[in-house]
Order: structure tokens, then C-alpha cells, then sequence
């Protein structure tokens, strides 16, 4: 997973104009993926821009705008499947073109976005300038809504990064299918994904620092719709956190000592 995400992320970069290999991009997005789960609405994630600069000379502005276009087109991508996921298989073979639609118009959806009129961007922007505080940090701002327009509205990117997205979704789905399977209770996959995702877009709303509490208890609702009985379904939830959680701590620790700090280097633009 973290590998997928890797490779999401450097697709993203190189988009926008620079390279970063894959050999600093896996540590430093393990990094990133450990900082997200201990803060609040994954914030931490945006440590990666600043590896980025230090590790690969990528501007702050051109990170920051590659996170942040990847925590809410993936958000969005997480909703979308859940939804989908929850209303949709139900009914058999219509359903499942119903879902493949539904995936289909949300991986290009940022096209539209990305069409909109600008006046709510300069609005808020030009209330940024007005302040003396917050006003250095306008022009930053405007430079990192610009990268991310680049990012919204290229169709190949989009299609890229919603197969790597949606295969995540997957892979995290398949690790609570392995945990209810430990527990002597099969369920089907998409049952699996659609909880996990589900639980997900839930700790991420909360803010909460590992959405504790909130994404636990969306993870127990949705099993119990599906009649996992709610004493499994706890068990299950905190399964998941000893199997996952510690873990990943362990592992981000240890890529944070891999990932290269040396002095900032001139980035290297894609010819």
C-alpha cells in the first residue's frame, strides 16, 4: 500500500515538473502516511512537502499543492466507493455496472471542478492579502491553487491515480477481510472494502488523531448492517488497530532515519 501510494504521489510530482525517485518517495511517504494517522484530520501528511524540498529540492509550494490535491480527490474517491459499494451490488449485475459508472464519473469529476469560476479563490485569497498576518502567505496560496488546477485537469493523471487510489481501497479492505477471517467469520470482499472505507472517510471527518472512537464505531455499523454481530465487529476494530497501527508507527520511525536531509539541492526539472 505504501508502495502504491508512493508511486501515486510521484506521478503527481513529476506532472508538476520535478522528479523524485522512488527510492527517496517510499520512505518519505511511509513518513507521511505515519504523521497523518497521530494528527488531527491527517495534517501531518504535508511533512512529505517538506522532505520533498530537502531530499529532491521539490518547492514547498508544489508539494504542499501535491498533498493536498491527494488527501481530498482521494477522500472524495473513498466516499464515492463506499457509497457505491453499500447501495449498489445488491442487485446483481446491474448493480455492478451501476457501481463501475459511478466510479467512472468520479475519477474525472475534477474536470468539472476544475472548470468552475474562480471568484470564490480570489475571494478568499483577497481576504488573505488583507490581513497583515496572514498576508505573506497569499502569494503562496495562489501559486498552490495553481498547481493543483495543472493536477485537476489532466485526464491521464486523474485515470492513473484513481486505478492506484482505488487498488489501495482494495488492498486496506483485504487486510480487515484477513482480520474477520482470523476471527472464524468470513465475509465477502466488498463487504470488507466498503467498511474499511467507510471507517476511514469517518476518522478522517472526526479530526481525531487516529480517529479513535469515530472510526471504530463506523466500522462496527456498518458490519452490524451487514449482520456481523457487534461484539465481532469490535473485535475486528481493534484488531485492526494492533495490526496496523503499531506497526506503521514502527515503520515510519525507521523511514524517517532512511530519508535523505541534506542542504536543499536545485530541483530537477522534467525536460
Amino acid at each position: 500500500m505504501i508502495w502504491l501510494r508512493a508511486l501515486r504521489a510521484q506521478l503527481m510530482v513529476r506532472q508538476l515538473g520535478y522528479r523524485v525517485p522512488m527510492r527517496s518517495m517510499a520512505p518519505i511517504q511511509l513518513v507521511g502516511q505515519t504523521s497523518s494517522t497521530i494528527t488531527p484530520a491527517a495534517s501531518g501528511d504535508y511533512v512529505r512537502a517538506y522532505l520533498w524540498r530537502s531530499s529532491n529540492g521539490v518547492p514547498v509550494r508544489v508539494g504542499a499543492a501535491v498533498v493536498t490535491f491527494e488527501r481530498l480527490y482521494s477522500l472524495f474517491l473513498m466516499i464515492a466507493l463506499s457509497l457505491l459499494l453499500i447501495l449498489f451490488p445488491r442487485h446483481g449485475v446491474i448493480g455492478w455496472i451501476l457501481v463501475a459508472l459511478g466510479l467512472g464519473v468520479a475519477t474525472f469529476a475534477p474536470l468539472l471542478f476544475e472548470l468552475m469560476p474562480t471568484s470564490l479563490e480570489q475571494w478568499v485569497l483577497a481576504k488573505l492579502g488583507k490581513r497583515r498576518i496572514m498576508g505573506r502567505f497569499q502569494e503562496g496560496a495562489t501559486v498552490m491553487i495553481d498547481q493543483v488546477r495543472k493536477l485537476m485537469k489532466a485526464p491521464l493523471l486523474l485515470a492513473w491515480t484513481s486505478g492506484l487510489t482505488l487498488v489501495n481501497f482494495i488492498a486496506m479492505g483485504a487486510q480487515l477481510w484477513l482480520v474477520m477471517l482470523s476471527l472464524a467469520h468470513r465475509v465477502p470482499i466488498t463487504q470488507a472494502v466498503a467498511a474499511n472505507s467507510t471507517s476511514q472517510v469517518a476518522g478522517i471527518i472526526s479530526t481525531l488523531p487516529f480517529g479513535i472512537g469515530s472510526q471504530d464505531a463506523i466500522l462496527v455499523t456498518v458490519f452490524a448492517g451487514y449482520g456481523v454481530t457487534v461484539s465481532l465487529a469490535a473485535s475486528a476494530a481493534v484488531l485492526m488497530r494492533a495490526t496496523t497501527t503499531i506497526p506503521l508507527a514502527l515503520a515510519g520511525l525507521a523511514a524517517y532515519l532512511m530519508v535523505d536531509k541534506p542542504a536543499v539541492r536545485p530541483a530537477m526539472e522534467v525536460e
